[in-house]
């Protein structure tokens, strides 16, 4: 069996084809999966745990967990303080589409080198498909 030049062009040609096509499903997929993502950003007040000097900045620490992906109960996601003057720490989870119509359960955690402190009941959110950035709640209160 010989090979030609029309042959190699041919294996080329359906080379580049396979490959375009491929780029094509692969691009198609992310733009399918990025559809209908949900940001959505907490919000915590620390000023009565300033105040009061359970929370010292540099120090201590205060992360989220919940049970909807890609919050969990074993990944801390940490919060900062992005404007110091009103002592509100803040971080923006990025939510799949597969988690649109998902009721999520969180809580607030400050880690201090002798404890580690926990909110007493458990906030509950329902993610949409759209971003969300919730208002500033104080650490351990619940208002109905």
């Amino acid at each position: 069996m010989s090979y030609t030049d029309s042959d190699n062009k041919n294996n080329w040609y359906s080379m580049i084809k396979r490959t375009i096509g491929l780029l094509f499903i692969v691009m198609a997929a992310l733009t399918f999966n990025s559809y209908g993502q949900a940001k959505i950003t907490f919000k915590v007040n620390l000023t009565p745990q300033l105040e009061d000097s359970v929370f010292i900045p540099g120090r201590d620490q205060i992360y989220l967990k919940g049970d909807v992906f890609p919050l969990s109960a074993s990944r801390k996601v940490y919060l900062k303080d992005t404007a110091p003057v009103d002592s509100v720490y803040e971080t923006t989870v990025n939510f799949p589409s597969t988690a649109s119509g998902k009721r999520l359960n969180y809580n607030f955690y400050i880690r201090t080198p002798d404890q580690t402190m926990s909110e007493q009941m458990k906030r509950q959110l329902g993610i949409g498909a759209k971003d969300l950035e919730l208002n500033a709640t104080y650490f351990n209160r619940f208002t109905w």
